[in-house]
């Protein structure tokens, strides 16, 4: 059966939609050729290649140039704005990212480059966080389109990774998997660090939501590693999260725990308001599994003083909700239905397929409270409704489908593996070889050395007792 509620899967937020490094910045939107040809100032090169390991910091060079920002070329503000928006994703600010990237692509409605790539990618992100999703895939597809357009490989996997997004929250993941292994496949020709870390923190949310909890954790772990390389704090933080929600959902709470304690304390450094939060809710929900209510109400009540900094509906149901369950353990049933009741105001809309499973989920937990309070008669009916809508969004072939393709794509990827094992052996052997070759080598030359020396030793024994033979005896 599909798992119909993983609030924690948005954590994908606080990964970038894509990824720049050094050396492969954007180049600026052209409006002219004389533009094009203009070199980036040494700030704005300095904040497209440290934007995801200093996000803050950036931010703080960028806007204080934003008072002359109006007399620069068009192509210039382009890509100027284009990198505020991206640092406001970083740091979880969506509706500013959406203002500023729809500022930025109004300057440069004409251009065919990476910078109106990346402004489309950021509009259906931010978008996509507002749970707008079928605005989001129309600039999705639309960036995608101009990635192929201008043949920007790098730009064309982040496509599909935007596009798979979309439609795993339409439950559509036999055809979200395919694009993600085509995004696997094409970062692993590509050799692009930035972006196996991007497919793997995606498939790792993927594979977690198809009740996949190991495979889940080794691409998150994956994931981690390579962000951790880069140096990555925010996107290390996402991962974080992730994989720790996964340990919560695979009974290992302590260790969930940790995780979380580990961002806290990360978070706290930076003074960062939105994943003080995330760090705050991951331990109460964890606390609460671990059956310590007190602890999950006090870093309930921690975690509610950084919520005003969240710019998303959806993460305001999944407050309520959780908060719901915490206030069911302490068996307050009246403040924990007004609670869900708050949860599903929040998803009043039906136009996504993920928010009707969402909602789903609010009504069965409401049922287990009615029953709490002892009115069966609600419980009953409401839980006869659950089951009904349940069963009117199931679709069990497709879930067969989805599965056949995962371990599919798991074989392939085992198979890559094993090749890899096999040239690593192969490569050992040879050394092994070129070791023992050495080796006999060198006892050939001790031999050579051994028998060189027996032969002057002999010769010199010779020598010495001839001479003896030839003094003259006093």
């Amino acid at each position: 059966m599909k798992k119909i509620f993983v609030p924690w899967l948005i954590l994908s937020c606080l990964l970038p939609c894509y990824a720049t490094v050094a050396g492969d910045a954007p180049a600026p939107a052209t409006a002219t050729v004389s533009e094009a040809a203009a070199p980036l100032p040494a700030w704005l090169l300095e904040i497209q290649q440290k934007k995801f390991q200093k996000p803050q910091q950036m931010l703080q060079i960028a806007l204080a140039k934003e008072a002359e920002s109006a007399k620069w070329p068009v192509a210039l503000q382009a890509s100027y704005f284009n990198e505020i928006g991206l640092i406001y994703e970083v740091l979880g600010r969506h509706r500013d990212q959406l203002a500023t990237a729809e500022h930025a692509l109004a300057l440069i409605p004409d251009a065919e480059d990476r910078t109106k790539i990346e402004l489309l990618f950021s509009i259906g992100f931010a978008l996509e966080m507002h749970r707008e999703y079928g605005q989001a895939n129309d600039y999705y597809e639309k960036g995608m389109a101009l990635a192929k357009k201008i043949a920007d490989e790098k730009m064309q996997i982040q496509g599909l990774l935007n596009l798979s997004a979309m439609l795993q929250e339409e439950y559509q993941e036999q055809e979200a998997l395919e694009m993600l292994k085509e995004a696997y496949d094409r970062a692993v020709a590509l050799k692009d660090k930035e972006m196996l870390g991007a497919v793997n923190a995606e498939l790792g949310l993927m594979y977690t939501g198809l009740g996949s909890d190991e495979e889940a954790r080794q691409l998150l772990e994956e994931s981690y590693r390579i962000y951790d390389e880069l140096g990555w704090e925010k996107a290390k933080i996402a991962i974080w999260y992730n994989l720790a929600s996964t340990y919560r959902y695979i009974n290992k709470a302590e260790q969930a725990l940790g995780l979380f304690e580990q961002m806290l304390k990360v978070s706290l450094i930076d003074e960062d308001p939105v994943n003080l939060y995330f760090a705050y809710m991951g331990m109460a929900t964890t606390s609460r599994q671990l059956k310590r209510i007190d602890a999950a109400v006090a870093y309930l009540e921690k975690a509610e003083i950084y919520l005003p900094h969240l710019q998303s509906t959806f993460q305001l149901s999944v407050h309520h909700f959780e908060k719901a369950l915490i206030f069911r353990s302490l068996g307050q049933t009246s403040l924990a239905m007004q609670e869900v009741n708050l949860a599903t105001e929040q998803l009043q809309s039906d136009k996504n397929v993920s928010d009707k499973f969402y909602r789903l989920h609010f009504e069965e937990f409401r049922a287990r409270l009615y029953a709490d309070s002892g009115d069966f008669d609600k419980a009953y009916s409401t839980l006869n409704r659950f089951f009904r809508d349940y069963v009117a969004l199931q679709d069990d072939k497709r879930d067969l489908q989805v599965q056949k393709l995962r371990l599919g794509f798991d074989a392939e990827r085992q198979k890559a593996k094993n090749e890899l094992l096999k040239k690593d052996n192969e490569l050992q052997a040879l050394r092994l070889q070129d070791v023992e070759r050495n080796r006999q080598i060198q006892r050939m030359w001790i031999s050579i050395f051994a028998f060189t020396s027996l032969i002057l030793l002999t010769l010199l024994v010779w020598q010495w007792k001839r001479r003896r033979k030839t003094l003259p005896t006093t």
